[in-house]
């Protein structure tokens, strides 16, 4: 078993603070109107938002062919995608590996990281992902991007993928309840699945608890999964669709670098992992729990 690796927030803003010793290259460092940035470059190339790390140059692919990939693969169409979060531009870039995709909607609040995903090297990185004449834009709150009451005649998405942040405080933490989940999913077409980062099985077990019995308590069919991103650690996703859904019947078609060839190994939680499951409940806004689990299960891995 791989070693474990700590992180965090404070684990985060050491290496950060290590690294900035050592006086690398900084390829952009700044502050939008929604958080610190600083992208730079050592051994490899590293964004930190808040100080926190959000990827690695030399695995991000580990995160995101294991987010989008199997949604994609178990989906039975792929025409409309829709990405909330994802800023970065890789989401998308392993989206349009799929030839059969005709539409991908990104919405991504921060303005300033779609400039930056737009530049060298981040544009190297994504394959200049953002670029492609299927990709459609909208620089919002996710949380204004879906009508209340939707027209019947509203674009549906087959897929819809969500690389929201941690949700480390209040505010993010809504993007995680049910009644957000269910204005959501009402923008899913027939058989349409979403796909939502869902934290680290092994530190954050009751957050990662929480969001798959958030998706079940919105009547979806719910199935959990994880990969190991040397960065990060075990990392867990929820995927959820209204119909059944059978990981493995299908292999992945497009070219990938870090999955298995039998998707059904990913959702073999290991016994620990499961033993957490009723441990956590649903997130709501009556009951906004999700952020008390961050904290409280990062506690409990400092204290390890």
């Amino acid at each position: 078993m791989p070693k474990k690796i700590m992180r965090g927030d404070i684990w985060d803003q050491q290496t950060l603070k290590h690294l900035l010793q050592r006086k690398p290259k900084i390829l952009y460092r700044g502050k939008s109107r929604y958080q610190n940035i600083v992208l730079l470059e050592a051994k490899d190339i590293r964004l930190y938002l808040d100080k926190q790390l959000q990827f690695s140059s030399l695995d991000e692919r580990f995160y995101h062919e294991a987010l989008v990939l199997p949604a994609m693969t178990m989906s039975p169409s792929r025409r409309n995608v829709l990405i909330l979060g994802g800023g970065d531009g890789f989401a998308v870039r392993e989206v349009l590996k799929y030839r059969d995709v005709k539409s991908v909607d990104l919405v991504e609040l921060d303005p300033k990281m779609i400039q930056i995903a737009k530049r060298k090297p981040m544009s190297l990185l994504n394959n200049r992902s953002l670029y492609d004449k299927r990709v459609k834009i909208y620089q919002k709150d996710a949380r204004t991007f879906f009508p209340l009451n939707p027209k019947p005649n509203s674009k549906t998405y087959n897929v819809i993928i969500v690389d929201f942040p941690d949700p480390s405080d209040k505010v993010i933490s809504k993007l995680y309840t049910k009644e957000f989940f269910r204005r959501v999913v009402k923008s899913l077409a027939p058989g349409g699945i979403i796909v939502i980062q869902s934290n680290s099985t092994e530190d954050m077990p009751r957050v990662y608890w929480s969001i798959y019995h958030t998706l079940k308590s919105v009547g979806m069919v719910t199935k959990s999964y994880y990969v190991y991103v040397p960065s990060f650690g075990d990392w867990g996703f929820q995927i959820a669709s209204f119909r059944k859904m059978i990981p493995g019947k299908k292999k992945v078609s497009v070219p990938h670098l870090t999955l298995p060839k039998n998707l059904s190994t990913l959702f073999k939680l290991p016994k620990e992992v499961r033993a957490e499951k009723s441990k956590a409940l649903p997130n709501s806004l009556r009951k906004l729990r999700l952020f008390k689990y961050y904290h409280s299960d990062q506690q409990s891995a400092y204290s390890q």
